[in-house]
């Protein structure tokens, strides 16, 4: 908080005849008391006359931590603003205004004296025809235009509405506007009083562009007597208005309330009947004595002269891009001994919002003002800022908003005099803050700017989720390494593809799917050394460039590493996963001419490991390229295939294993190749898998499988109790829509829905159990049977069968196969059957070669069992197909 006294000023505009002469009397009034004098600016920067006539919405409490009270100008505070103050217990003193509701006292000019004293003068002139200017939006124009009828009265003139002609605002353009009404009106009056100067200044200059002459043909007298009346020509008898006595007179009684003494609210006039009249050429009277005429129009050049340049050179400071216009250096150019700049804090919507203060000014150097942390609005200006000012001297602190149209940037303060001398639309103040407000927008646009060119350049080579190095710098840095191979230099690239990506997505969400990405990446940095590069490309994709290391034995162990640590369990959304990686090696030679050629290398060993094993590795050799192709060559194919009618299901019966009968068939998808011949899925669906070809396959599998089983009902080659079991894919199970797919195809055919079963694996629904449980509901719900396929490979338990509405489990067939010889395994299928039958399940036991197998199964309680024994797979069903022996 400021020492000592500190008064208050709240105006919509700070210098001018007006404004700027009820300042300099507050301040005289206030320096008497020995304070300090803060004026805040509520009208936002490049505000017009009009403007102000409406109530301000300013709301911000700036300085209340330091003034005891306030002088309220004319509009610059609304009601809600003053109940704030006076709640606040700061008394309230208003100046040219009322607001309704509020009481408090309410300090206004003389209007009446000072229209009396300009009629009066006229009517001694002679003139009757006396007419009346004056812009009728403002209270003090309406007062003096009652005085103006008033006393036409009191001398027996009867009041003519045809000699009032309204101007259209405060300044010069509303007197040019009343001369073109009086102009159009025949020039009734002789004489006229314009309740502005300004006005008459722009009447005097409307009316001599038209060939008038005055005073011969309009005598004629002002209101205000500002520097503009001296200098027209003729020029202007106007009255005094003494302004500072009226910002006194507001001063005096906002000091006799602090003081505690009791000061009743309504209108007082200051200097009540001692308005002046001062008479110049334009009422007729004789020119004045013009003595000192040049002297002072030597200074009013200088004043001008060096507002001029002060303002330019505070322009073109602020302007330059080079500079940084927060850091209020520019007030060297002007006649602020001290400043201080505020920008919001974020939040500034708050009742009290805080302003970082980001730059300073002192005469002095050497003089600091600025506090350590950021300061709310109603402790701004700062207190060590106030104590700068001089009221006495007419210097005092003033604030004013730094904004333009709709960009809000802060608080702008700083200690100078107070300026009477220009008309109050010229606001040199109000310029720098626009000019800061533009010049701090432009600042932050370029800063957004290079900030935004900083991460495109950092995205262009750096992954956006993991911060590691994406594959156009990895591919450079490779580059860099082949350009060093001729000198002997040796190096190597692993490239590796995360396994289990794709269920941790599907289950748990791609968030958790991008956090355990992150987790893989700072795992694969914390294993290679600082001189390697580490980078991830897209997906699930990561490679690592090894530096000067180019043996193969050297590179498997860092591959090995790497897929120790990824395999370790990772902690993801509050759940244990466990991940494997496959990684391609090849070693960086003098051989390759690009790196693109190294990283496909790299790219196809890690392709055979995986093929091989997931979660293995293989180092690149000449062989796997040609597999790579011929890889690419079956892709190409396959799509050919699926448009040209190539693929086809062959069937295998399920048989009731205590009878023989057949009861089912299993749809096996084969690809009938037109030079390589017929293919298994095991020959082209890891490559359907990879090209994304699993889900348009699937449709065709299910809509056939119907198609052929509706053939076999009409033709009586089945009994209508034969189901067709299908298998689903992962993906077409989570993306292939496999309800509605599968309803399409029995409404198209007319099957009912207990003729079809569905296939799936334990890994489909293991890491999502919930939302797989939605899902095989619904499908349950339709009729359809559902089986868990090649049960006992995967990682399901009976807490989560028991979730499922599974009709029966398909034992593997690698259990089956050992039933006979292994009692370990003859236990496990037991077990098997145990379960699914305490579970309410069937059972169906896969790959059944021999009579030992299906004796065991039969004696172990498999009720349904499939397998060469009974058929192999084939293209159509006989009417009573009989088992194998």
């Amino acid at each position: 908080m400021a020492r000592g006294l500190t008064v208050g000023v709240l105006t919509p505009l700070l210098s001018g005849h007006y404004f700027g002469g009820l300042l300099r009397g507050v301040a005289r009034a206030t320096a008497s008391a020995g304070g300090k004098v803060v004026a805040v600016q509520t009208f936002d920067p490049g505000v017009d006359e009009i403007a102000y006539l409406d109530l301000s919405d300013f709301q911000l409490p700036v300085a209340w931590q330091h003034v005891a009270g306030f002088v309220v100008i004319l509009n610059s505070a609304d009601r809600r603003y003053l109940d704030a103050l006076r709640d606040a217990g700061k008394p309230v003193v208003m100046v040219s205004q009322e607001v309704p509701g509020f009481d408090c006292p309410v300090v206004l000019p003389d209007n009446q004296r000072g229209a009396q004293l300009a009629v009066e003068h006229l009517i001694e002139h002679g003139h009757e025809r006396i007419g009346f200017v004056g812009w009728m939006a403002q209270e003090d124009i309406r007062q003096r235009h009652q005085a103006y009828q008033e006393t036409l009265a009191a001398h027996g003139i009867p009041y003519d509405p045809g000699l009032v002609f309204p101007a259209d605002d405060n300044v010069t353009t509303g007197g040019e506007a009343a001369a073109e009404l009086m102009l159009g009106a025949g020039m009734p009056a002789t004489a006229c009083f314009c309740a502005n100067d300004y006005n008459a200044v722009g009447l005097i200059r409307g009316l001599t562009a038209a060939g008038r002459t005055l005073p011969r043909d309009l005598a004629l007298v002002g209101f205000d007597d500002v520097t503009a009346a001296q200098h027209v020509v003729p020029n202007l008898s106007t009255i005094d208005s003494a302004f500072d006595d009226v910002g006194q007179e507001a001063g005096e009684v906002l000091l006799a309330m602090l003081a505690g003494r009791e000061v009743p609210p309504g209108k007082r006039y200051a200097r009540e009947g001692q308005s002046r009249l001062v008479t110049r050429e334009s009422c007729g009277c004789p020119p004045q004595d013009a003595g000192g005429e040049p002297q002072r129009l030597a200074a009013e050049n200088q004043y001008l002269e060096r507002a001029l340049n002060s303002q330019y050179g505070i322009t073109m400071e602020l302007l330059r891009s080079d500079g940084n216009p927060a850091a209020l250096q520019w007030l060297e150019h002007s006649q602020a001994t001290s400043g201080c700049l505020g920008l919001w804090m974020p939040d500034h919507h708050a009742e009290d919002p805080l302003l970082e203060i980001v730059g300073t000014y002192h005469r002095d150097p050497a003089v600091e003002l600025k506090p350590d942390e950021p300061v709310p609005v109603s402790a701004f200006p700062p207190a060590e800022l106030i104590e700068e000012s001089d009221p006495g001297a007419g210097q005092i602190a003033v604030v004013v908003p730094v904004r333009l149209r709709d960009s809000d940037r802060g608080m702008l303060a700083h200690v100078g005099p107070i300026d009477t001398q220009k008309s109050s639309i010229v606001e040199t103040v109000n310029q720098w803050a626009a000019l800061l407000c533009g010049m701090l927008d432009h600042r932050a646009v370029v800063t957004s700017l290079r900030e935004q060119e900083d991460q495109l350049r950092h995205a262009a080579l750096y992954d956006r989720l993991t911060g590691l190095p994406n594959r156009t710098l990895f591919l450079e840095r490779v580059g860099h390494a082949l350009g060093r191979t001729g000198d002997g230099y040796r190096f190597g690239i692993l490239f590796l593809d995360l396994d289990g990506l794709k269920v941790v997505n599907d289950s748990l969400g791609h968030l958790a799917g991008d956090r355990l990405l992150c987790q893989v990446a700072e795992r694969i940095s914390a294993e290679v050394r600082p001189v390697d590069t580490p980078a991830r490309f897209a997906g699930d994709e990561f490679a690592v460039l090894v530096d000067g290391i180019g043996d193969a034995d050297a590179l498997t162990a860092v591959a090995e590493r790497l897929q120790e640590a990824i395999g370790r369990p990772h902690r993801i959304a509050g759940q244990e996963v466990v991940v494997s990686v496959s990684i391609g090696i090849a070693e960086g030679t003098s051989q390759y001419q690009s790196a693109e050629d190294l990283l496909r290398n790299a790219d196809i060993a890690m392709y055979r490991a995986k093929a091989r094993k997931k979660g293995s590795h293989a180092v690149f050799d000449v062989s796997m390229r040609a597999e790579a192709i011929d890889r690419l060559r079956i892709e190409t194919e396959l799509r050919h295939a699926v448009a040209a009618g190539q693929l086809e299901l062959h069937y295998q019966p399920i048989v009731d294993l205590a009878t023989g009968g057949t009861v089912a068939v299993e749809a096996l998808l084969r690809w009938q190749h037109p030079s390589r011949g017929l293919l298994s899925p095991a020959q082209f669906l890891p490559v359907a898998e990879e090209a994304g070809l699993m889900v348009p396959i699937g449709r065709w599998v299910v809509a056939e499988a119907c198609r052929q089983l509706a053939g076999w009902r009409r033709d009586a080659v089945v009994s209508e109790d034969l189901w067709v079991s299908i298998n689903l894919s992962d993906r077409q199970f989570w993306y292939g829509d496999a309800a509605a797919i599968v309803a399409a195809s029995l409404e198209h055919e007319r099957l009912p829905a207990r003729c079809i079963a569905l296939e799936i694996t334990e890994g489909v629904v293991v890491h999502d159990v919930k939302a797989a449980q939605s899902m095989l509901q619904g499908l349950h719900d339709q009729g359809l049977k559902l089986y868990v396929d090649d049960f006992g490979t995967g990682y399901s338990s009976l807490s989560v069968l028991r979730e499922l509405p599974i009709d029966a489990l398909k034992i593997d067939k690698s259990f089956v196969s050992d039933v006979a010889t292994s009692a370990r395994a003859r236990e496990l299928v037991r077990t098997i059957i145990s379960m699914g039958h305490n579970l309410g399940m069937g059972v169906i036991a896969e790959g059944i070669e021999n009579p030992v197998q299906h004796a065991l199964l039969r004696e172990l309680g498999c009720e349904l069992g499939q397998g060469h024994l009974f058929s192999r797979p084939v293209r159509r069903l006989s009417p009573t197909p009989r088992p194998e022996r």
